[in-house]
């Protein structure tokens, strides 16, 4: 149950105690209230009413805790060791991990394809060693001092707390992150938390103990609380664990002790459980439709009996294996069994989260898809055919209903009800009233060429959303969530490619549904064996032409009822590396098809490159700069290619596009690009990268081609290392502006009017320029009449440097039109312009004023 006070949220959790206790918690100052069973509500508000001044004292003082940025153990990162800083070089290693100090950097070796997460937990166990190590030289020392002695000590990662004492087990608690402040920090707090066996409080006795064994305690304590914590996310405890604490703590609690109490059932002195706490619960698993069973790890402090007056505590970790079957509350739960801690092996069931989002690899589509259909369409998986996913809809008694506007800005192309509620957009605004659960509503206003937009494949991920994610839905009705959470899923057009660290539940079921729903249309078996046959018609997997390819995907398109891009990247998936060639779809259209030498691409490689991306890499990566500059490379058809009458043909206009030899030899003349993410880009960082970002064209999916100066690449800057430059046979032209233009275009025989329908200049502006007028003009003027005149980047560069105009002063822009210059200029000025545009690029031409 959750109340509001002043405007604070507070958590009331109700149990079998006696009294009533009042905690506000790290790391942003959440209230959480425990209160008797027989406590009504309203005695619950008064209460904290009373404490309203210490709570807001105490969430204030969590939020002015100094903490620093979430670090992402990477090399530059700055680390404390003992107070000495220390720069963090990391060092992919397979191998072995390994964390050493050198010099004045720290040496962390770990996989290169290791998460944040790992990285962090890795470290943290490296500084437990090195505290533990300090803590056994001077624990010792201070105890001979004081001549006060603990019965035992730990470390443990605290997010408010430097130490900790428990007086009655005599027991001490110390926070990892002391090993990263200087030594005098760790001496006061063992000497802080010693004192505490002789006072609770830090009250007079405290104080005189304190400054009797160390006078400048004081000034230590301010450096140490004028210190940063680490940075810490408020996902210590798991909404299934949050349930279970605040539902069944009891019934944990008295299983533990029967469980406890059995053990020693011999005994005639009997033992009691002081305190429990459920550490975690793990395990989770669906083995049927309805019921989810888990491990409770629980630790019991248990006080033993013993000959002297005085009992002695030892803590023990219990397993506590339980079921429950999912509901509008917890009244179907029930403990099956209880044991100490052990390893447990892996089970068969379905694995979920602490949320109930089922725990699935994408190595695990295929069969999360045949489980689908062999529970509603069993066909699918022995013969090719139209999987009726429309049926299937309505078997799972799911309610479908399409041309429903979601969103002003067409970012949704489906929702999912799970519950009945009003649906929201991203702006809080209310697109559909009062909608039903078991209701999947479809907007095909956003439907297009690509298979995540097209019905059929929408309806089969909304079916997957109900197929395995109704567990997530029941626990966040089970624990009261706000709003709309976990009530519908509303399925984004553009997939969430941000860092997964950062993934929130929702996040994970909707990539689930992304990555299966294609397969269930289209089943790994049935696929192979339909491709198979067709191809055979054409002459085998390896034999067949790009023109075959393609028939092969309008069959199948039409058979399976889906779109040409789902068949050719269902075939991609399944090994037909040949499909990549067939239908490239760049930039929002269609170029011709292409095919290449088996093994020439890797995973996640292509041989096209959307306009974006290539402005990009030249903008910031120097080698593909040097390769653009080199004017030995054209971009055409979305593809780089190397400028050799072999692989490009020019028409009439004197505009290029790949020959029919380059469109079946691509491996031998074409610049390889690798599939990336741009959150992940190679160039985040660089100077002016995020305003080149802020103007760019939108991506579909952030997705990202980049160069890499890989084997393939490399052995197409061997083929032009030794071409004789053209610039070095460059003809010598005369010395002004106008007079080098009137004789390019005597030398390509343009008339003024021809010059202006392919530069886009006018043609009074061509006759002003050529008699050498006083008259103004633009950058984007010279250079529409370097593309109008096919003039390759030597000649364009000399032609520009007979103006008063600089690329490299106009920053971002500049290299852009570099770029236009060194690939592109042999395209038509329309094309560029558009490029151009799509990238906040001024577009080539005539200024309008000017004409």
């Amino acid at each position: 149950m959750r109340i509001v006070i002043s405007g604070i949220p507070i958590d009331v959790q109700k149990k079998n105690i006696k009294n009533m206790h009042l905690q506000v918690k790290p790391p942003d100052g959440h209230v959480v209230i425990s209160a008797p069973l027989s406590v009504d509500d309203k005695a619950i508000e008064a209460y904290v009413r009373t404490q309203l001044g210490f709570i807001k004292r105490a969430i204030a003082q969590f939020q002015d805790q100094p903490r620093a940025s979430k670090r992402q153990y990477v090399s530059g990162e700055t680390m404390y060791i003992w107070g000495k800083q220390y720069f963090l070089v990391f060092k992919p290693d397979n191998q072995k991990n390994r964390f050493e100090i050198q010099n004045q950097n720290i040496i962390l070796s770990m996989s290169a394809k290791s998460t944040v997460k790992q990285r962090d937990a890795y470290v943290k166990e490296e500084y437990r060693k090195i505290l533990k190590e300090e803590i056994e030289k001077r624990l010792p020392k201070w105890e001979a001092q004081t001549g006060l002695k603990c019965d035992s000590w730990q470390t443990k990662y605290m997010v408010t707390k430097w130490g900790a004492c428990s007086t009655g087990k005599k027991k001490l608690w110390f926070n990892l992150q002391l090993a990263q402040k200087p030594y005098a920090c760790l001496d006061y707090i063992i000497l802080h938390e010693l004192t505490h066996l002789i006072t609770r409080k830090h009250d007079a006795t405290f104080i005189a103990h304190m400054d009797k064994c160390m006078p400048n305690w004081r000034e230590i304590r301010k450096e140490l609380n004028d210190s940063r914590l680490d940075y810490y996310e408020a996902q210590d405890e798991s909404p299934l664990q949050k349930l279970i604490d605040q539902s069944r703590y009891d019934d944990i609690r008295d299983a533990a002790i029967a469980y406890i109490q059995e053990e020693r059932s011999g005994d005639t002195k009997r033992l009691s459980i002081v305190d429990m706490e459920i550490e975690n619960v793990i395990h989770i698993e669906q083995p049927e439709d309805g019921v989810i069973a888990f491990d409770v790890i629980a630790s019991c402090d248990v006080e033993m009996p013993s000959a002297s007056h005085k009992g002695y505590f030892n803590e023990r970790w219990l397993k506590i294996h339980c079921q429950v079957t999912l509901g509008i509350d917890m009244s179907g739960f029930r403990i099956m069994s209880v044991g100490n801690c052990e390893m447990q092996e892996e089970s068969d069931n379905d694995r979920l989260s602490g949320e109930l989002v089922p725990i699935i690899s994408s190595d695990q589509f295929e069969d999360e898809a045949e489980k689908f259909l062999t529970r509603y369409c069993p066909d699918a998986l022995d013969k090719p055919m139209r999987v009726p996913i429309e049926t299937i809809a309505s078997d799972m008694k799911l309610h479908v209903i399409e041309d429903v506007p979601l969103s002003d800005d067409l970012t949704y192309f489906g929702t999912i009800i799970f519950d009945n509620v009003n649906v929201l957009d991203k702006h809080r605004k209310i697109t559909i009233r009062n909608a039903k659960r078991g209701t999947v509503y479809l907007d095909q206003r956003v439907s297009y060429e690509r298979s995540v937009g097209t019905k059929r494949t929408t309806l089969a991920h909304e079916c997957f959303h109900w197929y395995r994610h109704q567990p997530y839905h029941v626990l966040m009705k089970m624990i009261g969530a706000n709003d709309n959470l976990g009530r519908a899923i509303q399925c984004q057009i553009a997939a969430n490619t941000t860092d997964s660290d950062k993934w929130k539940a929702v996040d994970w079921m909707e990539w689930q549904a992304k990555g299966v729903a294609p397969r269930i249309l289209m089943p790994a078996k049935t696929t192979c064996l339909k491709a198979n046959q067709l191809l055979a018609a054409y002459g085998g997997i390896d034999d067949a032409s790009i023109a075959a390819y393609e028939n092969v995907i309008d069959e199948m398109a039409e058979l399976f009822d889906v779109s040409r891009q789902a068949v050719k990247v269902r075939l991609m998936d399944l090994g037909y590396s040949k499909a990549e060639g067939a239908y490239p779809f760049v930039d929002g259209q269609y170029v011709r098809g292409y095919s290449f030498e088996a093994g020439a691409l890797g995973k996640n490689q292509t041989f096209t490159i959307p306009y974006a991306d290539l402005f990009k890499a030249y903008c910031f990566d120097r080698e593909f700069k040097k390769l653009i500059d080199s004017g030995q490379f054209v971009f055409t058809d979305r593809h780089l290619v190397l400028n050799n009458e072999k692989y490009i043909v020019r028409n009439q206009a004197g505009n290029v596009t790949l020959s029919e030899y380059a469109l079946t030899h691509m491996d031998e003349c074409c610049v390889v690009f690798s599939k990336g993410y741009s959150y992940q880009s190679k160039y985040q960082g660089a100077k002016y990268y995020t305003q080149f970002m802020r103007n760019a064209a939108p991506v579909e999916n952030q997705v990202e081609y980049s160069f890499e100066l890989n084997t393939h690449n490399r052995t197409l800057l061997d083929q032009i290392q030794n071409a004789k430059r053209r610039s070095e046979a460059l003809r010598k032209y005369p010395g002004s502006f106008a007079e080098t233009l009137v004789a390019l275009q005597k030398e390509r025989k343009l008339s003024n009017k021809q010059l202006a329908d392919r530069s886009l200049v006018g043609e009074k502006t061509i006759q002003r320029l050529r008699n050498d007028e006083a008259y103004p003009t633009s950058v984007q003027t010279v250079l529409a009449l370097c593309v109008g005149l096919k003039l390759p980047l030597p000649e364009a560069e000399m032609f520009l440097g007979k103006t008063d105009f600089k690329l490299n002063s106009l920053k971002g822009e500049g290299y852009v039109y570099q770029c236009v210059m060194g690939a592109c200029a042999e395209n038509s000025i329309y094309e560029i312009n558009e490029m151009l545009k799509e990238n906040g690029i001024t577009p080539l031409g005539s200024d309008p004023g000017l004409q």
